[in-house]
């Protein structure tokens, strides 16, 4: 298969896995709440329809002139290492690490559910961006055969993203936050492949 059709492949089943995950949050958990220094969350109507608007336009940006191209090289690239186990496989050339580098960093500033995108900001995440990203960490997991992405989360995610969020308050919200939504996808067997 040719390396752009893998990244096109790839990346269309994983909005696909986001969308589902979106899905089954809002039609089987609607019971769902969550409360913290204030603030009500609930999956009311006009909640899922946001949720659902939002990820039909998922990782949107991928698509666009300029991460397009570099998207290839990158997912060529955790083929190569993720799934054929070839840990020796780099870059043909050093730039390709740079525009890759590039187009990852234009799509944390261009896709809200990218903490990066708010780092240095006195900007809070809101629990809607919070739950597009654990169904975006669920996908991976999904596509990996990892069962819930909890261990990602705990292990890397969480450890990664923390310089990134408001302040402490908010950090500690966001995570409880988190863990409870993926608490919902633990209790299911897999659902999507």
């Amino acid at each position: 298969m040719k390396k752009s059709d893998r990244f096109f492949l790839r990346t269309v089943e994983h909005i696909h896995r986001v969308q589902n995950n979106m899905l089954y949050l809002v039609t089987q958990h609607k019971d769902f709440e969550f409360f913290e220094t204030g603030e009500w969350f609930k999956l009311d109507d006009e909640t899922c329809r946001r949720l659902m608007w939002n990820v039909m336009k998922h990782d949107q940006s991928k698509f666009s002139k300029k991460q397009c191209a570099p998207y290839i090289e990158l997912t060529e690239y955790y083929h190569q290492r993720k799934k054929l186990g070839n840990k020796d496989y780099d870059y043909q050339y050093s730039e390709i690490r740079e525009w890759v580098d590039a187009a990852v960093s234009d799509h944390y500033h261009v896709e809200k559910h990218h903490p990066e995108r708010n780092k240095g900001l006195a900007k809070k995440m809101p629990f809607e961006e919070l739950m597009e990203i654990v169904c975006d960490l669920q996908a991976m997991a999904q596509e990996f055969n990892e069962g819930s992405c909890r261990k990602y989360f705990e292990d890397i995610w969480c450890k990664k993203q923390s310089k990134n969020f408001y302040d402490d308050c908010d950090w500690e919200v966001s995570k409880e936050f988190m863990r409870e939504v993926i608490k919902r996808f633990e209790c299911i067997p897999l659902y999507v492949s």
